[in-house]
């Protein structure tokens, strides 16, 4: 073998394994909905009210379950003092950072 292609045979073998080593990409990622009035929750009841979303069925049962679960934290925050304090954050979206223009 020639000098030049000894020195150049690493570069080609780590050129060819690279893609060996690449991360394949989640194929569909999941898309977490925000809870209503999350933070006066437990981690429990949030795993809890997730889990009751999945195991519906149909839009309209997620949609009265969504129903249901407002009403019991409006009335749980009117309670505790807290009346107003559990409107859901908008989620920033993506690629448009959250970072203010200076």
């Amino acid at each position: 073998m020639k000098p030049h292609a000894i020195r150049l045979l690493p570069l080609v073998l780590l050129t060819m394994a690279s893609p060996a080593f690449a991360q394949p990409a989640p194929a569909n990622p999941v898309q977490r909905e925000l809870i209503y009035c999350a933070g006066q929750m437990s981690h429990e009841e949030r795993e809890a009210y997730r889990a009751k979303m999945q195991a519906t069925r149909s839009a309209d049962e997620k949609a009265a379950l969504r129903a249901s679960h407002q009403a019991e934290m409006q009335q749980r925050a009117r309670a505790a003092g807290l009346a107003g304090q559990c409107e859901p954050r908008a989620q920033p979206a993506r690629g448009q950072g959250g970072g203010q223009a200076k």
